[in-house]
Protein backbone atom coordinates (compact mmCIF):
# COMPACT_ATOMS: atom_id res chain seq x y z
CA UNK A 1 0.00 0.00 0.00
CA UNK A 2 1.29 3.73 -0.32
CA UNK A 3 1.52 6.73 1.12
CA UNK A 4 2.28 10.18 1.19
CA UNK A 5 5.11 11.64 3.12
CA UNK A 6 5.08 11.34 6.84
CA UNK A 7 4.60 15.36 6.84
CA UNK A 8 1.27 15.30 4.79
CA UNK A 9 -0.42 12.38 5.49
CA UNK A 10 -3.73 13.39 7.04
CA UNK A 11 -3.44 11.84 10.49
CA UNK A 12 -6.30 13.04 11.98
CA UNK A 13 -8.75 12.40 9.69
CA UNK A 14 -10.99 8.98 10.68
CA UNK A 15 -13.11 8.27 7.73
CA UNK A 16 -10.91 8.33 4.57
CA UNK A 17 -12.36 7.67 1.14
CA UNK A 18 -9.47 5.94 -1.81
CA UNK A 19 -11.34 6.95 -5.09
CA UNK A 20 -9.50 4.59 -7.90
CA UNK A 21 -7.56 2.59 -4.96
CA UNK A 22 -7.11 -0.20 -7.88
CA UNK A 23 -4.54 -2.89 -7.07
CA UNK A 24 -1.96 0.00 -4.86
CA UNK A 25 -4.60 1.53 -2.09
CA UNK A 26 -3.27 4.45 0.43
CA UNK A 27 -2.97 2.81 3.94
CA UNK A 28 -5.53 4.05 6.23
CA UNK A 29 -8.37 3.91 3.60
CA UNK A 30 -11.14 3.11 5.25
CA UNK A 31 -13.56 3.34 2.46
CA UNK A 32 -12.65 2.75 -1.49
CA UNK A 33 -14.17 2.92 -4.52
CA UNK A 34 -13.28 1.65 -7.90
CA UNK A 35 -15.48 1.68 -10.99
CA UNK A 36 -14.18 -1.55 -12.44
CA UNK A 37 -14.17 -4.56 -10.62
CA UNK A 38 -13.67 -7.33 -12.80
CA UNK A 39 -11.53 -6.30 -15.80
CA UNK A 40 -8.83 -4.71 -14.56
CA UNK A 41 -8.10 -2.67 -17.89
CA UNK A 42 -6.83 0.93 -16.42
CA UNK A 43 -4.57 -1.45 -13.51
CA UNK A 44 -3.40 -3.18 -16.27
CA UNK A 45 -4.99 -6.57 -15.08
CA UNK A 46 -4.20 -6.71 -11.52
CA UNK A 47 -6.18 -7.46 -9.27
CA UNK A 48 -8.30 -5.20 -7.20
CA UNK A 49 -6.80 -5.19 -3.15
CA UNK A 50 -9.28 -3.75 -0.68
CA UNK A 51 -7.04 -2.98 2.86
CA UNK A 52 -8.29 -4.33 5.91
CA UNK A 53 -10.75 -3.04 7.03
CA UNK A 54 -12.21 -0.70 4.42
CA UNK A 55 -15.54 -1.20 2.73
CA UNK A 56 -15.40 -1.50 -0.86
CA UNK A 57 -17.95 0.17 -3.26
CA UNK A 58 -18.46 0.21 -6.76
CA UNK A 59 -18.94 3.56 -8.48
CA UNK A 60 -17.84 6.27 -10.95
CA UNK A 61 -15.88 9.49 -9.73
CA UNK A 62 -18.71 11.30 -11.62
CA UNK A 63 -21.40 10.26 -9.31
CA UNK A 64 -20.56 9.06 -5.85
CA UNK A 65 -23.07 7.66 -3.49
CA UNK A 66 -22.35 9.46 0.15
CA UNK A 67 -23.66 11.99 1.46
CA UNK A 68 -22.25 15.50 1.53
CA UNK A 69 -18.86 15.58 3.89
CA UNK A 70 -19.20 12.34 4.10
CA UNK A 71 -15.06 11.90 4.61
CA UNK A 72 -12.32 14.05 6.51
CA UNK A 73 -9.92 12.90 3.75
CA UNK A 74 -9.93 11.91 0.16
CA UNK A 75 -7.71 10.47 -2.34
CA UNK A 76 -7.79 10.62 -5.89
CA UNK A 77 -4.66 9.35 -7.20
CA UNK A 78 -4.72 8.58 -11.53
CA UNK A 79 -8.52 8.78 -11.21
CA UNK A 80 -9.21 12.32 -13.22
CA UNK A 81 -7.08 11.72 -16.35
CA UNK A 82 -9.44 9.41 -17.22
CA UNK A 83 -13.06 10.22 -17.18
CA UNK A 84 -15.10 12.70 -19.39
CA UNK A 85 -16.25 14.60 -17.33
CA UNK A 86 -13.68 15.95 -14.80
CA UNK A 87 -15.51 19.11 -13.40
CA UNK A 88 -18.77 17.03 -12.22
CA UNK A 89 -15.96 14.40 -10.77
CA UNK A 90 -14.22 17.28 -8.71
CA UNK A 91 -17.08 18.28 -7.98
CA UNK A 92 -17.70 15.28 -6.78
CA UNK A 93 -14.57 15.14 -4.69
CA UNK A 94 -15.28 18.18 -2.82
CA UNK A 95 -18.63 17.30 -2.18
CA UNK A 96 -18.36 14.34 -0.15
CA UNK A 97 -14.94 15.29 1.65
CA UNK A 98 -13.63 18.12 3.55
CA UNK A 99 -10.25 18.10 2.14
CA UNK A 100 -7.82 15.38 0.06
CA UNK A 101 -5.54 14.76 -2.59
CA UNK A 102 -5.37 14.77 -6.20
CA UNK A 103 -2.68 12.64 -8.18
CA UNK A 104 -2.28 12.75 -11.97
CA UNK A 105 0.25 12.63 -14.52
CA UNK A 106 1.74 15.75 -15.45
CA UNK A 107 1.34 17.25 -18.78
CA UNK A 108 5.06 17.12 -19.29
CA UNK A 109 4.81 14.01 -19.38
CA UNK A 110 1.48 13.24 -21.00
CA UNK A 111 2.24 15.17 -23.98
CA UNK A 112 6.15 14.34 -24.14
CA UNK A 113 5.35 10.63 -24.75
CA UNK A 114 2.27 11.05 -27.07
CA UNK A 115 3.90 13.76 -29.11
CA UNK A 116 7.01 10.89 -29.53
CA UNK A 117 4.04 8.10 -30.86
CA UNK A 118 0.58 9.28 -31.30
CA UNK A 119 -0.32 5.29 -32.25
CA UNK A 120 0.66 3.53 -29.67
CA UNK A 121 -3.03 2.65 -27.24
CA UNK A 122 -1.18 3.19 -24.23
CA UNK A 123 -0.53 6.76 -24.60
CA UNK A 124 -4.28 7.20 -25.48
CA UNK A 125 -5.93 5.56 -22.24
CA UNK A 126 -5.76 9.36 -20.75
CA UNK A 127 -8.44 12.32 -21.92
CA UNK A 128 -7.40 15.39 -20.10
CA UNK A 129 -3.52 17.52 -19.51
CA UNK A 130 -3.84 18.11 -15.83
CA UNK A 131 -2.35 20.88 -13.88
CA UNK A 132 -2.06 23.43 -10.84
CA UNK A 133 -1.23 26.77 -11.78
CA UNK A 134 -2.01 28.47 -9.10
CA UNK A 135 -3.01 27.32 -5.27
CA UNK A 136 -6.43 25.54 -5.02
CA UNK A 137 -7.06 25.67 -9.06
CA UNK A 138 -6.72 22.84 -11.09
CA UNK A 139 -6.79 23.06 -15.05
CA UNK A 140 -7.75 20.28 -17.24
CA UNK A 141 -7.47 20.77 -20.98
CA UNK A 142 -8.36 18.22 -23.61
CA UNK A 143 -5.91 15.16 -25.07
CA UNK A 144 -6.61 14.72 -28.47
CA UNK A 145 -4.57 13.85 -31.76
CA UNK A 146 -5.00 17.38 -32.56
CA UNK A 147 -3.98 18.70 -29.23
CA UNK A 148 -1.24 16.62 -28.34
CA UNK A 149 0.76 18.99 -31.32
CA UNK A 150 -0.32 22.14 -30.06
CA UNK A 151 2.16 24.25 -28.22
CA UNK A 152 1.70 27.86 -27.13
CA UNK A 153 3.05 30.28 -29.39
CA UNK A 154 4.91 31.84 -26.55
CA UNK A 155 9.05 31.47 -25.41
CA UNK A 156 7.66 28.73 -23.02
CA UNK A 157 5.48 26.75 -25.35
CA UNK A 158 8.30 27.04 -28.38
CA UNK A 159 10.85 26.06 -25.90
CA UNK A 160 9.01 22.84 -24.93
CA UNK A 161 8.37 21.90 -28.38
CA UNK A 162 11.66 22.64 -29.19
CA UNK A 163 12.88 20.30 -26.53
CA UNK A 164 11.00 17.32 -27.54
CA UNK A 165 11.90 17.46 -31.19
CA UNK A 166 15.61 17.47 -29.55
CA UNK A 167 15.36 13.81 -28.54
CA UNK A 168 13.18 10.73 -27.87
CA UNK A 169 11.39 11.35 -24.95
CA UNK A 170 10.25 7.82 -24.00
CA UNK A 171 14.18 7.44 -23.00
CA UNK A 172 14.35 10.93 -21.73
CA UNK A 173 11.81 10.54 -19.33
CA UNK A 174 13.91 8.51 -17.07
CA UNK A 175 16.32 10.73 -16.41
CA UNK A 176 13.31 13.73 -15.08
CA UNK A 177 12.40 13.15 -11.62
CA UNK A 178 9.12 11.86 -10.56
CA UNK A 179 7.79 15.58 -9.38
CA UNK A 180 8.11 16.94 -12.81
CA UNK A 181 6.12 14.36 -14.19
CA UNK A 182 3.40 14.68 -11.81
CA UNK A 183 0.65 17.07 -10.79
CA UNK A 184 0.55 16.60 -6.90
CA UNK A 185 -2.62 18.84 -5.40
CA UNK A 186 -3.24 19.01 -1.53
CA UNK A 187 -6.84 20.83 -0.89
CA UNK A 188 -8.79 21.74 1.61
CA UNK A 189 -12.74 22.35 2.30
CA UNK A 190 -13.00 23.44 -1.95
CA UNK A 191 -10.89 24.39 -5.07
CA UNK A 192 -11.40 25.80 -8.24
CA UNK A 193 -11.77 23.35 -11.25
CA UNK A 194 -11.07 24.92 -14.80
CA UNK A 195 -12.30 22.74 -17.94
CA UNK A 196 -10.91 23.75 -21.37
CA UNK A 197 -12.05 22.32 -24.78
CA UNK A 198 -8.83 23.51 -26.51
CA UNK A 199 -4.89 24.06 -25.69
CA UNK A 200 -4.73 27.50 -23.87
CA UNK A 201 -3.02 30.07 -26.12
CA UNK A 202 -1.70 32.90 -23.20
CA UNK A 203 -1.30 35.45 -26.41
CA UNK A 204 -4.44 36.60 -25.70
CA UNK A 205 -3.06 37.89 -22.26
CA UNK A 206 -6.03 36.84 -20.21
CA UNK A 207 -4.08 33.75 -18.56
CA UNK A 208 -0.81 31.79 -18.48
CA UNK A 209 -0.71 28.51 -20.62
CA UNK A 210 0.04 25.24 -19.16
CA UNK A 211 3.70 25.48 -20.64
CA UNK A 212 4.91 27.94 -18.60
CA UNK A 213 4.84 24.91 -15.59
CA UNK A 214 6.22 22.25 -17.66
CA UNK A 215 9.48 24.36 -18.34
CA UNK A 216 9.82 25.24 -14.89
CA UNK A 217 9.76 21.54 -13.78
CA UNK A 218 11.87 20.71 -16.89
CA UNK A 219 14.51 23.32 -15.77
CA UNK A 220 14.40 22.49 -12.05
CA UNK A 221 15.10 18.80 -12.46
CA UNK A 222 17.97 19.38 -14.37
CA UNK A 223 19.32 20.99 -11.24
CA UNK A 224 18.46 17.79 -9.43
CA UNK A 225 21.82 16.55 -7.25
CA UNK A 226 19.95 13.27 -7.14
CA UNK A 227 19.55 12.56 -10.95
CA UNK A 228 23.07 13.89 -11.51
CA UNK A 229 24.14 10.60 -13.38
CA UNK A 230 20.59 9.94 -15.15
CA UNK A 231 21.25 14.03 -16.38
CA UNK A 232 24.39 13.58 -17.68
CA UNK A 233 23.59 10.31 -19.53
CA UNK A 234 20.79 12.63 -21.05
CA UNK A 235 22.99 14.97 -22.20
CA UNK A 236 25.17 12.88 -23.56
CA UNK A 237 23.18 10.93 -25.35
CA UNK A 238 20.86 14.11 -26.74
CA UNK A 239 23.10 16.74 -27.29
CA UNK A 240 20.62 18.82 -28.79
CA UNK A 241 19.02 19.06 -25.91
CA UNK A 242 21.67 21.35 -24.73
CA UNK A 243 21.41 23.53 -27.98
CA UNK A 244 17.54 24.03 -27.02
CA UNK A 245 18.58 24.70 -23.74
CA UNK A 246 21.06 27.40 -24.99
CA UNK A 247 18.82 29.00 -27.30
CA UNK A 248 16.03 30.07 -24.79
CA UNK A 249 18.71 30.94 -21.98
CA UNK A 250 18.43 28.61 -19.64
CA UNK A 251 21.58 27.44 -17.69
CA UNK A 252 21.29 24.14 -15.16
CA UNK A 253 23.26 22.17 -13.26
CA UNK A 254 23.72 19.66 -15.37
CA UNK A 255 22.23 20.66 -19.19
CA UNK A 256 24.19 23.84 -20.45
Amino acid sequence: MKQLPFWQRPYFARRVLDIGSGHNPFKGATYVVDFDLNEGRDRHGNPLVVPEPARLFAADVQALPFQARSFDYVYASHVLEHVDWPGDACREIMRVGSAGYVETPSPLLEQGLAYMDKDLPEYWMHKWFVCSPAPAVLVFEPKTRTTISEFCPCSDGQFMKEFYDSLDFRVAQHCIRRKAKTTIFFWKSSFVVEVGDRTLNCGDGSKVCRFRGMRRALVASCNDLWRAHRLLRLKRTFPNSRIVFRKYGERTLFIH
